[in-house]
């Protein structure tokens, strides 16, 4: 991502002995920047910066983030080590909130532990449904709710005709994001081979 890591040398007194501030800087342009008042890009932003971006005054803004750690070794390994880090901890909270892991069903812990990697399977199909039909490139990876809302949970009608299964939706869907990944799924499909 173009960023910039370094290690600041300031450490309070009051830190254990070892403690290491690692900061990262990324530039940010204003096409890039979501909208989104919520959005975690625009909190890493100074508030001056950001309003000299979002009028015009400026082409670019700097993104902050900083790590606290104690430990030892190449800086860029260890930021690295974190945002991978983050990512793991992302998809957990994915498959608490949009894959059904939130809440346990049973007592038993065999049917729990099933239960928990038939979640993460289902999290993985959605990153492959989404990669395999593009739907990830045009508005970014879908969570497991959105995901439900775009693609899997449609009204549809299926009907066979010829020996073929038809999909009918409405025409927002058809002509929607649905459309759109039944039609790349039926291309990948149709030059799979027998």
């Amino acid at each position: 991502m173009d960023a910039e890591v370094a290690e600041c040398a300031y450490s309070p007194a009051s830190w254990p002995t070892g403690a290491r501030v690692i900061c990262r800087r990324v530039k940010v342009y204003a096409a890039d920047l979501s909208s989104d008042p919520r959005s975690r890009r625009r909190r890493t932003i100074d508030p001056e910066q950001l309003s000299l971006l979002q009028s015009g005054e400026a082409a670019f803004a700097y993104a902050y983030s900083f790590i606290i750690t104690n430990l030892e070794g190449d800086i860029t390994a260890i930021e690295a080590w974190f945002r991978l880090r983050a990512r793991v901890e992302e998809a957990i909270k994915d498959s608490k909130l949009g894959m059904a892991m939130r809440h346990m069903p049973s007592g038993y812990e065999a049917v729990n532990a099933m239960w928990m990697w038939a979640t993460f399977l289902g999290l993985n199909i959605s990153s492959w449904l989404q990669a395999f039909t593009g739907h990830d490139k045009s508005n970014g990876r879908a969570h497991g709710m959105r995901l439900r809302r775009e693609l899997i949970c449609i009204a549809a009608r299926v009907t066979h005709h010829a020996r073929r299964t038809e999909v009918h939706t409405s025409l927002e869907d058809h002509f929607g994001l649905f459309g759109d990944a039944w039609r790349a799924l039926d291309a990948l499909l149709a030059g799979a081979g027998p």
